[in-house]
């Protein structure tokens, strides 16, 4: 949700941006684009246990650039032109940002980015370590 937050206060265009329960979910739903949905995208336990009361995890979120655009929606051709100019400002939005109860976001490695009628879907992925801590 802090994710979300981020972005509708940092980058206007976009017309939508929620929360979304899987990736899968986005092929369900006609947004209204350009939009963003922030998806979880699991989390991952780092070698350093600590004392085994703390752990460090790195989550992993995904968020979802959704493009639209008639112009060679066949060939995927017009969402590419109309994604850069707004993937160029998600991630000045929250590289290096840090959610509260977390370290800086840090971008990885993404899945593919995906077409269909029109809509360019483009997954750009972040992890953020946390400290999760446990009884004392």
């Amino acid at each position: 949700a802090q994710i979300a937050d981020r972005l509708r206060a940092q980058v206007p265009e976009l017309r939508q941006v929620r929360m979304a329960v899987s990736i899968a979910e986005l092929g369900d739903i006609t947004p209204a684009a350009p939009a963003a949905w922030v998806v979880w995208d699991g989390d991952q336990i780092a070698d350093d246990a600590r004392s085994g009361a703390s752990q460090c995890v790195d989550q992993r979120w995904l968020v979802v650039l959704i493009v639209r655009s008639a112009r060679e929606a066949d060939a995927g051709g017009g969402v590419v032109a109309e994604a850069g100019l707004l993937m160029s400002e998600v991630l000045s939005a929250l590289m290096g940002w840090s959610p509260a109860g977390g370290m800086a976001l840090r971008r990885t490695s993404a899945p593919t980015p995906g077409y269909q009628a029109g809509y360019g879907y483009y997954p750009i992925a972040f992890n953020c370590r946390i400290v999760a801590s446990g009884a004392h």
